[in-house]
């Protein structure tokens, strides 16, 4: 027999007691205990994490929910919606009750203001000035700080802020 025979037939018999034995199980006292409690541990951390994590977006989405809803009852209820006004112009808007004049119209003063050196009323929202006249009876005869002097045939009506 040759080596080369020899050799190969040492290799068959070594794969052979390889291949026929079975890998046997573990036996209990060779166990690690430990490794048991550690996955057991493991287990106990990743169900804690997993309670806070969906305590946690609860509370994110309830929060969010509440801001939600702040904003729109804030933005439908207010009352002093921005009014388109130009630049220049500064304004006085008060409300006041309305004035019965004995001719039947009603004057109401709603704000003064000075548009290049020229003082303007805002009289039953309308924009005039001194000399205009209101409703074809009432003339502006004077506006001042925080008044409008109107003629009304003849009688003088004081508006005031």
């Amino acid at each position: 027999m040759s080596l080369i025979q020899q050799a190969l037939e040492k290799t068959s018999r070594a794969q052979e007691t390889r291949t026929s034995t079975p890998v046997a199980a573990p036996k209990p006292w060779e166990r690690d205990p430990t490794g048991t409690n550690l996955e057991h541990e493991l287990i106990q951390v990743q169900k804690k994490y997993s309670k806070q994590k969906r305590f946690f977006r609860g509370a994110v989405v309830a929060i969010l929910f509440l801001g939600v809803v702040a904003g729109l009852y804030y933005f439908l209820t207010r009352q002093d919606h921005p009014k388109t006004q130009a630049s220049f112009v500064t304004t006085t808007i008060m409300p006041q009750v309305p004035v019965r004049i004995f001719s039947g119209n009603i004057y109401r003063l709603t704000g003064i203001t000075n548009l290049g050196g020229k003082a303007m009323a805002v009289i039953n929202e309308n924009i005039v000035g001194v000399g205009d006249v209101l409703s074809g009876k009432a003339v502006v005869k004077e506006i001042g700080t925080g008044e409008v002097r109107l003629d009304i045939e003849g009688k003088e009506i004081h508006l005031k802020l």
